[in-house]
């Protein structure tokens, strides 16, 4: 009788704690994801070496914090109206995990479209949303830094 008793005791005890395990999995994986962060494997994509192609005397400036999974933050940051690279900040634009980029593209009011080289996994995001240009204009700054979505580049 003893005997199984101890064995409904153990029983109810494997059932008890397997619960609770299976519960601190989802929990960990439920707190420790972002989701607008895509995963991306390695790719075989070269360094565009992007450089600005319009210059005029309109400018505005943006602190941005770039977030891609597995992606190293040192890369390479750009502005793109079009075609038309209008911003470039690379590694030496890179302080305390913030980039600083300067815009200036041939006419106000277009959508900017930022893109982000990854040198570690040799791919190209794309900012899911983009913005008008409005010149002498600040998007972000260092204590609430801009933080677009990325999407990879196809």
């Amino acid at each position: 009788m003893r005997n199984m008793m101890s064995q409904v005791k153990n029983s109810k005890f494997s059932i008890l704690s397997g619960r609770v395990v299976v519960g601190l999995l989802l929990l960990i994986a439920l707190t420790g994801c972002e989701a607008a962060d895509p995963f991306v494997d390695p790719g075989d994509t070269p360094d565009p070496h992007w450089m600005i192609t319009v210059e005029n005397d309109m400018t505005s400036s943006m602190t941005v914090i770039v977030k891609v999974s597995f992606a190293e933050q040192a890369g390479t940051l750009a502005a793109f109206i079009g075609n038309d690279c209008c911003g470039v900040a690379t590694s030496e634009n890179y302080i305390d995990g913030l980039y600083y980029l300067y815009i200036s593209p041939s006419a106000q009011g277009e959508d900017v479209q930022l893109k982000f080289y990854s040198p570690n996994l040799k791919r190209i995001f794309e900012a899911k949303e983009t913005f008008p240009f409005v010149n002498d204009d600040r998007l972000g700054s260092p204590s609430a830094p801009y933080t677009p979505d990325w999407k990879v580049m196809e």
